[in-house]
């Protein structure tokens, strides 16, 4: 999801927080699994597995719809829909998978941020110890509770989201960190030096502003134990 240069999308912890739980929200609305995300001051990008092409777009669809109801109420702006526009591409090679994968935590420095600190991605989540995030589970608030810190009248009696004690989300609650790291071959080297030796403006071409022509191939058979999954098409997609 991307705004115009001149719209700041996210201007404050508050809209930064509230996007990341709109994110979780909407993917579970239209039925996809968050790998990876990341939200900086006026894009924010994610790698999603969908069923369908199709539910990856109406994934950032929503997404986008949502948003625009905070922006509007929090700012009075009416034309937010407008100048934001919406992508999703599939996934269809491994190299694709891998290269978004890295791409998206690697946004960060967008804002001027460390990777390893920077709030509003899902980086964290990867590659570390999997004991529980210890945080409040979203499904033990009320429902008022949740309603005011989740900005959806859903019923969320059984994710397992979790709440940090700064009342954002713990992305090692939602994100599927399983999948990235099966990507880089359960090697955070690996994803590292991916994400390190990416040339941003291609990558930003590559992924995001050039053409790409979805593929509807059926999905490529894979050996057993493949230790890096293949994106079918359509199987992996990035919103962005």
């Amino acid at each position: 999801m991307k705004g115009m240069e001149q719209l700041i999308l996210f201007r404050d912890d508050d809209d930064y927080d509230a996007m990341v739980k709109i994110i979780c929200v909407c993917a579970r609305r239209k039925n996809v699994i968050v790998i990876i995300y990341a939200v900086v001051s006026n894009h924010c990008h994610m790698a999603v597995l969908a069923n369908s092409q199709k539910e990856a777009d109406d994934c950032g669809q929503e997404i986008k719809r949502m948003y625009s109801m905070w922006f509007r109420k929090k700012y009075g702006r009416t034309k937010v829909p407008i100048r934001v526009y919406i992508k999703a591409i599939a996934l269809d090679s491994d190299w694709y998978v891998r290269n978004a994968l890295a791409y998206i935590p690697r946004n960060a420095l967008d804002n001027g941020c460390n990777i390893n600190e920077y709030k509003w991605s899902g980086f964290s989540a990867m590659f570390r110890e999997r004991d529980s995030p210890g945080g409040i589970p979203v499904r033990t608030l009320t429902k008022q509770k949740k309603r005011e810190i989740m900005h959806t009248g859903d019923k969320l009696d059984a994710v397992p989201w979790q709440l940090g004690k700064d009342g954002c989300l713990i992305p090692s609650s939602f994100c599927d960190y399983t999948y990235l790291e099966q990507a880089f071959n359960n090697d955070l080297t690996f994803f590292l030096r991916t994400i390190g030796g990416q040339n941003s403006s291609e990558m930003t071409w590559k992924l995001v502003d050039g053409p790409r022509t979805i593929c509807t191939a059926p999905p490529r058979p894979q050996p057993p134990n493949s230790p890096a999954p293949s994106a079918s098409p359509a199987a992996t997609s990035s919103v962005s």
